[in-house]
């Protein structure tokens, strides 16, 4: 109905200018026409003024004037039986009582009235400007017509043009256009208008009508569902955008059973052990001395790390995590962070090397305590998975308005299609990952969160010294 009614709109529109334009160039037509007499006036008019050497016979014999025009007019009006036409005499103009009984005058009564109107609009100056014929009422034409004789201006001659349609004549054939152009508008274009808007509507609504089943069923779980796009219009992209949602939903969907098959599985093996322990205290197997303690404080501070990650995890993908960004230097927090885990980091045998690392202050914006977060599980990343003694090398690349920061760890490494999966929650490489030394698999998928909402990325790759290398991508402050 909007599309068919827009049609509407534009069709009465058209059909309005084409009247407004078919009534303005006919009356542009017939003040051309009118004007032509000008030109027949002109030659005759400069005969008289010749042969006189005034306009005083003019002014003093009102019939000449009458009969230069009438002889001009028709030979404009009828050019091929001008002379014909001008020695019959004109009728009479019709009568008031005509007019009351209705009944029409012959053609030459319409000439005659036309004639006399027209002739009635014509004004003929002298040199200064002055009304020799014609009425003064209306003033002095626009465009005049300089009249001369010998090279010298004797006077002007112009004619008032016409500003509406007056003949009954003209205002007839001016309706019957317009009914024409009404006619065609509502038998034309009003059907066509129908027809395309149809067409177009049922264009439009098939793949609307596809793009809502597919949400229905979306909504319902069919995540595996899958629409083919119809052309490149902006309903096919709409089409193409519907399938990449339903993938990324279908991806969530597995990611999200992964994820809780993964939390249950690490769950179980510490809740197990606990289980097994306590049980083998009740049943008098094993004895609480300091050993069986020290097993049951193990698993519970894994349970508590474990449960301490989630929760942080959790938060920063919600976006729940407090970031309180201030300015600081980058260098100075991650040189300080070394000094508070020096002691661990000795103990574990990984030694640290820190030649690379940016000598002078490097502005970032930033929260200070994420930002250590971030530092402290690298940290703990390379202390857990390095063979001791270790070595961990971290250096610095400063670009125009990015910071590199590198952590470098000796072997072992990590197999090239592992490296994509670093970061995603609970991956464990399994050749070099392992409960007894290693964590849940959640410090990098931190790190990344960290990292992304401050604005940077990080990445993973081979080591020069064997091992991983975790590169840091972060803006400077502006």
């Amino acid at each position: 109905m909007a599309i068919f009614l827009a049609c509407l709109l534009i069709a009465g529109g058209l059909g309005g200018i084409l009247q407004y334009r078919l009534n303005r160039s006919f009356l542009d037509y017939l003040n051309e026409q009118e004007n032509r007499s000008l030109t027949q006036l002109e030659s005759r008019l400069v005969d008289v003024y010749e042969a006189r050497g005034s306009w005083e016979e003019l002014e003093q014999n009102p019939q000449l004037w009458t009969s230069i025009l009438l002889s001009a007019v028709r030979s404009s009006f009828f050019p091929v039986n001008g002379d014909k036409f001008g020695a019959e005499p004109l009728p009479p103009p019709m009568r008031e009582r005509d007019h009351e009984s209705g009944r029409m005058p012959p053609p030459r009564v319409h000439i005659a009235q036309r004639m006399e109107r027209f002739v009635g609009r014509i004004v003929l100056l002298d040199a200064k400007r002055a009304v020799v014929k014609g009425s003064s009422r209306l003033g002095v034409p626009d465009n005049l017509l300089e009249l001369k004789s010998a090279g010298k201006t004797i006077g002007y001659l112009g004619m008032h043009r016409r500003q509406s349609l007056t003949e009954k004549v003209d205002v007839d054939f001016a309706e019957r256009l317009q009914r024409t152009v009404w006619l065609v508008v509502l038998l034309l274009a009003l059907p066509m208008a129908g027809l395309l808007s149809f067409l177009l509507a049922r264009h439009l609504g098939k793949p609307i009508q596809a793009l809502r089943k597919g949400t229905r069923q979306l909504t319902d779980g069919n995540y595996s569902l899958r629409m083919t796009p119809q052309g490149r219009d902006e309903l096919g992209l709409l089409t193409r955008d519907f399938n990449q949602l339903a993938e990324r939903l279908q991806q969530n969907e597995t990611s999200r059973k992964q994820w809780i098959a993964d939390i249950a599985h690490e769950l179980r093996t510490p809740l197990a052990i606990l289980r097994g322990e306590i049980e083998a205290l009740q049943d008098g197997i094993n004895q609480p001395d300091t050993a069986t303690l020290a097993s049951l404080h193990q698993e519970v501070s894994h349970l508590q790390r474990l449960v301490s990650d989630l929760y942080d995890l959790s938060m920063s993908d919600s976006g729940a995590l407090s970031y309180h960004k201030e300015t600081l230097d980058i260098v100075s927090l991650l040189r300080e962070t070394l000094t508070l885990h020096h002691t661990v980091l000795q103990e574990q045998g990984l030694q640290v090397q820190t030649q690379g690392l940016a000598q002078q202050a490097v502005l970032v914006q930033g929260d200070p305590q994420r930002l250590q977060q971030l530092f402290k599980n690298l940290l703990e990343n390379s202390l857990r998975y390095t063979d001791k003694p270790g070595q961990l090398h971290i250096s610095s690349q400063l670009q125009a308005e990015w910071m590199d920061i590198l952590f470098e760890d000796s072997a072992p490494g990590v197999p090239n299609e592992a490296l994509p999966q670093l970061f995603e929650r609970l991956f464990r490489v399994e050749s070099s990952r392992n409960r007894a030394t290693g964590g849940a698999g959640l410090g990098l998928s931190i790190c990344r969160n960290i990292v992304e909402a401050h604005g940077g990325t990080i990445s993973a790759a081979h080591a020069t010294l064997g091992g991983l290398q975790i590169r840091v991508h972060l803006p400077l402050h502006r």
